[in-house]
């Protein structure tokens, strides 16, 4: 009984000090630090370099050794494999972007008491992103959906399709994706006109610029166009209620042609709302940072797509917590 009791402690103890370690990491991150460590470096050369305090700058880099990030010996540190791989600002598996975002969202979810107890973010964090906040939620989406679309196209066969619909496409990172693969395919993105102007930059760097095209609205109220046969929701419906959700996905099938495919993605749970576990704490997520945001059950989605007419194709999982609702325009 007394060992069970001292895990039980121990895991609390993790819990509870869990934002310690998060804090290290954000720190390091919006300071560049990695770019710094790719060759082994002093503490007292990276805080000349930074304009940080020698003290300070030590036990950061010793609290990253502690996280496994950083790599030390003879007072040197250096970036560990996950680091260089994903830390590092020029490494092809950056994830900067989003570790900066989930920085942003401290103070939000500090107020999580407020926000369960009278169901919405409380009036004094519901703020307007800034323009760097903004940004860094844009170019966070990209450095997980890149990966992300990598894995949908081994599991979802696009070669029928000819003209996708990207529905809060963000930064493009699956058109971009999707296109590079299917040369035949052309795109359509909408968003917000603050967002299209960072994916027109994505799409640059792609040299896509003449397979996709943009369309700057809400995707709940702006004409969407027709004739689409391949319709994208990624990690847009636990943003929006239930009834939005219902009408949303409506447009889409009516933008839709006979035949088409409107793929689901996002965090879904299952019908009891006992799993994933990340998908449990994203619903969370979107109660301290929206109005009407969830996680939905496999049901939900379910009645959506059939309400609007469309047939079930089926759930494909791509990973653990994110799955993939496939419906079929008749």
């Amino acid at each position: 009984m007394t060992q069970d009791y001292r895990e039980f402690a121990q895991r609390l103890d993790e819990l509870a000090s869990g934002y310690t370690r998060a804090q290290i990491l954000f720190t390091a991150n919006k300071a560049g630090l990695f770019d710094y460590l790719e060759n082994p470096t002093s503490a007292e050369a990276v805080a000349q370099e930074l304009g940080w305090s020698p003290r300070g700058t030590r036990m950061l880099l010793d609290g990253l050794v502690g996280l496994d990030l950083v790599e030390k010996r003879d007072g040197a540190y250096w970036n560990a494999p996950i680091a260089s791989h994903c830390l590092v600002s020029s490494s092809e598996g950056y994830q900067g972007h989003i570790i900066q975002h989930k920085g942003h969202g401290w103070e939000a979810w500090s107020r999580l008491g407020e926000a369960v107890a009278q169901g919405a973010p409380p009036p004094e964090g519901q703020a307007e992103d800034s323009e760097e906040e903004l940004r860094a939620f844009i170019l966070g989406m990209d450095d997980g959906g890149r990966l992300s679309a990598r894995d949908m196209l081994e599991h979802i066969g696009l070669a029928p399709y000819r003209h996708m619909l990207d529905i809060g496409g963000g930064p493009g990172s699956y058109p971009i994706a999707f296109l590079q693969r299917h040369p035949h395919l052309r795109a359509t993105l909408i968003d917000r006109p603050n967002v299209i102007e960072i994916a027109r930059e994505q799409v640059a760097k792609a040299q896509l610029e003449d397979r996709i095209d943009f369309i700057e609205g809400d995707f709940l109220q702006t004409d969407l166009g027709e004739g689409y046969d391949l319709v994208l929701l990624s990690n847009i419906v636990h943003m929006l209620d239930n009834e939005a959700n219902a009408r949303l996905v409506q447009r889409c099938a009516d933008a839709m042609v006979s035949g088409g495919l409107l793929m689901i993605k996002d965090f879904i749970v299952d019908d009891a709302r006992s799993g994933p576990p990340f998908s449990l704490f994203f619903a969370l997520h979107m109660l301290v940072h929206t109005e009407g945001g969830d996680t939905y059950r496999e049901w939900d989605v379910k009645e959506w797509t059939r309400a609007a007419g469309l047939k079930d194709g089926g759930f494909v999982d791509l990973t653990p917590q994110t799955r993939i609702w496939l419906a079929h325009k008749p």
